[in-house]
């Protein structure tokens, strides 16, 4: 290995151990709250040198929401290979990510912290907001299986799949959200998260079925 590929090794290998700082800050103290002084302190550099790496809070905060997001879409990739229907896929992407958030809730965190942050700000660009949307979440397969479901003529086509699929994924975060902060209120209520879950699954799938395929 010559001395160009070596340093760009240890320069990965500082991001990376930058970014597990990151993760580490953020989870134990939210994005608002959280100083690149103390992500600095964490990962035993001078502040100077973690801006080398990283130009703001929010570049960084990126780094490790997009970190979580990859190994999400690893789950959904998945899914989206399994034989069956448009319909079939999305119900078990659904359910994957639900199974993410339980096995990885301190990403599923991440992830969801995204909403801290205004995009695109002064430290993140529009086509960074894309790219992490559109490459590496699990957005770009659902409107793939969309896509799919419309030529099947099992979902509906009067809205563009793109809209449906932001939507699907926005509403799919948003009940894992509430029901991760409301344990109590379920168990008031004697409602089980199972149920809350199958049941937003069927309203939201009879929502955007094609006539033919409820018929």
């Amino acid at each position: 290995m010559g001395i160009p590929e070596r340093k760009e090794r240890e320069r990965q290998q500082r991001k990376d151990e930058i970014i597990r700082a990151a993760e580490s800050v953020f989870l134990t103290q939210g994005f608002e709250q959280s100083t690149m002084d103390e992500i600095a302190e964490k990962a035993e550099l001078s502040k100077g040198t973690l801006y080398l790496y990283f130009k703001s809070k929010e570049d960084l905060h990126m780094a490790v929401a997009r970190k979580a997001i990859i190994l999400l879409n690893s789950f959904a990739e998945e899914v989206a290979k399994a034989e069956g229907t448009a319909l079939d896929k999305l119900l078990w992407m659904g359910r994957a990510c639900i199974e993410f958030s339980q096995t990885y809730p301190d990403h599923m965190k991440a992830i969801m912290s995204l909403e801290g942050i205004e995009m695109p700000s002064p430290g993140v660009s529009a086509k960074e907001v894309q790219d992490l949307i559109y490459e590496d979440s699990p957005v770009s397969l659902v409107i793939q299986i969309v896509e799919l479901g419309v030529a099947e003529q099992l979902i509906r086509s009067d809205i563009p799949p793109p809209l449906i699929a932001h939507t699907l994924w926005m509403q799919m975060l948003s009940v894992i959200r509430f029901i991760s902060m409301k344990t109590t209120l379920f168990e008031v209520l004697e409602i089980t998260p199972d149920k809350v879950y199958e049941s937003h699954f069927e309203l939201v799938l009879n929502g955007i079925c094609h006539e033919k395929s409820i018929s």
